[in-house]
């Protein structure tokens, strides 16, 4: 069925979008490492437009989905939208399993990118065996002992790795809640689903007020000496389980912050 499908493909790209924002936050650990911090972000902004073009995809699909489901006349069933929130955290959860040997392959692109100045001679060079012999010396699995040693660093601000659950669960499920709220109440769902914006903007404000500069605190501190790379390094360990156990929450989130649409909806 063009339902199922397009359920399939939205997950599909539910995961990839998580599986690269895990990814992306290695970005710091490359820049630290190769000093070359402002080469290493822009490097991954390039990993992230990937993200941005695969989100673009993903809420036509659904709403698509949902239109043909209210044309059958067919009842609000919030299944698919459940499967689509486990894809998040499936997707996070291999990010997070990646993010070792992540960090370790991007290395080699940060000081390619720092010589050559130009991504797209960076883009050209890696087509080349020699690049999948890299990627192969780059995998490894993530040790066991980092998370047993997590316990020893009391001074990791716990509020900032709730917050980090809080704002990840609300910008996993902002834009499901929206069409979710279309789906509840067929004559709002265009209204519902232009607060999306609004929705998705609570959520990005919040991550950019109050969580990435805490996080770009610290990897200045790193980068002075402030504060050694161990701790840093186990601090992006909790920030990762932190987005992880996010999008577990995003699915409780998913009912009360739709009804909350809907009558958002119904007041304008």
């Amino acid at each position: 069925m063009p339902y199922q499908s397009n359920i399939f493909v939205v997950c599909i790209l539910t995961m990839m979008i998580h599986f690269i924002s895990i990814i992306s936050l290695s970005a710091r650990v490359v820049g630290i490492r190769t000093k070359k911090l402002a080469s290493s972000f822009s490097l991954f902004n390039i990993i992230t437009l990937i993200s941005q073009f695969s989100s673009s995809i993903q809420s036509p699909l659904l709403a698509k989905s949902i239109e043909n489901q209210i044309i059958n006349g067919l009842s609000p069933n919030n299944i698919s939208f459940r499967l689509i929130i486990f894809s998040a955290t499936i997707g996070s959860c291999l990010g997070i399993f990646a993010f070792p040997s992540g960090h370790r392959f991007m290395a080699k692109g940060v000081d390619s990118l720092y010589y050559n100045k130009s991504i797209f001679k960076v883009l050209i060079k890696s087509l080349r065996w020699s690049t999948l012999e890299h990627l192969r010396k780059s995998l490894t699995i993530p040790k066991f002992e980092n998370l047993t040693q997590l316990i020893r660093y009391r001074d990791i601000s716990i509020n900032i790795i709730l917050l980090n659950i809080f704002v990840n669960s609300f910008i996993t499920v902002s834009v499901l809640s929206c069409l979710y709220a279309g789906f509840l109440n067929p004559n709002l769902r265009t209204t519902a689903l232009s607060l999306n914006g609004i929705s998705v903007g609570t959520g990005i404000i919040g991550m950019l007020l109050f969580v990435e500069p805490y996080n770009a605190t610290l990897t200045d501190k790193v980068l002075d000496g402030s504060i050694s790379e161990a701790f840093f390094r186990r601090f992006l360990i909790c920030i990762l389980i932190a987005r992880m156990i996010g999008t577990i929450f995003a699915q409780f989130l998913l009912m009360p912050l739709a009804q909350l649409i809907i009558k958002i909806a119904e007041v304008i």
